[in-house]
C-alpha cells in the first residue's frame, strides 16, 4: 500500500467520538435508516448479543426503575418529616400547658420515650442548688459536666455523637450500658440552663451528620418553658 493510499485511508477512518457527535447532531438519522435498529447487534457482558432496540429498552427500564426508587425515597422522607412535625407540634403545645417544672419534665420524658421512641432521655440543669434531682430532672455542676463531656457541651447548636462509657454513665446513670449515642441539646434562654439529652443504645443512631432541625426546635421550646418555671419557682 502506497503512502498516499495509506494517508487517504487514515483520513477517512471515523473515530468513535466522531460517530457519537454525528448521531447527537442528527437525531433523525435512525428514522431514515430504521432497519439499522434491528440489524445492529451489540455484545453483552454475559456473552449474549442484543439488538440496539433491546438495549435501549433495557436502559430505559433501568432508568425508570431508578427514578421510581428516588421518588419513593422522596415520598418516604416527606412522610417522615410530616410525622415529625406533628409530634413536635404536639410536644410544644403540651409544654405550653405545663403548670410546673416537674410537669414540664414529665411531658418531655413521656413524649420523647413514647412518641419519638428514644431509648432514654434526661433533663440536666446546671448549678441550680434549689432543684432536687429526681428521675425526671438531674441537677449537676456545669464545671463537672464540661470536664466529663468536654466538647459535647455546646450552647450554640445540638451535638450528636457516639458516647464513651464514662459519658454514658454520666448522662444516663440509670442505665448500665457499654455503648450508645446521644443528641445533646442545649437548654439556653437568656442564660445557659443545662442540657436536654436524648439517647440511643445504638452507637450509630445519633451521628454527627444527622439532621437536627426538629430536635433543635424542641430544645428552644423546652428552654423557654423551663426558664419560666425556674423563675416562677424561685
Amino acid at each position: 500500500m502506497t503512502d498516499a493510499v495509506l494517508e487517504k485511508t487514515q483520513s477517512t477512518t471515523l473515530t468513535a467520538s466522531q460517530v457519537s457527535e454525528f448521531l447527537i447532531s442528527n437525531p433523525n438519522f435512525f428514522q431514515e435508516y430504521e432497519y439499522l435498529l434491528a440489524d445492529l447487534i451489540l455484545p453483552h457482558s454475559s456473552g449474549n448479543a442484543t439488538s440496539l432496540v433491546e438495549r435501549q429498552a433495557k436502559v430505559l427500564r433501568e432508568r425508570n426503575s431508578e427514578l421510581r426508587n428516588r421518588l419513593g425515597d422522596v415520598i418516604a422522607t416527606a412522610r417522615d418529616n410530616d410525622n415529625l412535625f406533628k409530634l413536635t407540634k404536639k410536644l410544644g403545645l403540651s409544654l405550653l400547658e405545663a403548670e410546673s417544672l416537674e410537669d414540664a419534665a414529665r411531658v418531655l420524658h413521656h413524649s420523647l420515650r413514647n412518641d419519638f421512641k428514644v431509648d432514654c432521655a434526661n433533663i440536666i440543669l446546671f448549678d441550680q442548688p434549689q432543684i432536687t434531682s429526681t428521675s425526671l430532672i438531674t441537677q449537676l455542676s456545669s464545671e463537672t459536666a464540661k470536664n466529663v463531656l468536654g466538647k459535647l457541651v455546646r450552647f450554640d447548636r445540638v451535638t450528636c455523637s457516639a458516647l464513651r462509657v464514662n459519658e454514658l454513665q454520666y448522662l444516663f446513670p440509670q442505665y448500665e450500658k457499654d455503648e450508645g449515642s446521644a443528641a445533646i441539646i442545649p437548654l439556653s434562654h437568656n442564660q445557659d440552663l443545662g442540657l436536654l439529652v436524648v439517647g440511643s443504645f445504638d452507637p450509630q443512631h445519633f451521628s454527627p451528620d444527622m439532621e437536627t432541625t426538629f430536635i433543635s426546635y424542641i430544645g428552644e421550646v423546652a428552654s423557654r418553658c423551663i426558664s419560666q418555671h425556674l423563675i416562677n419557682e424561685q
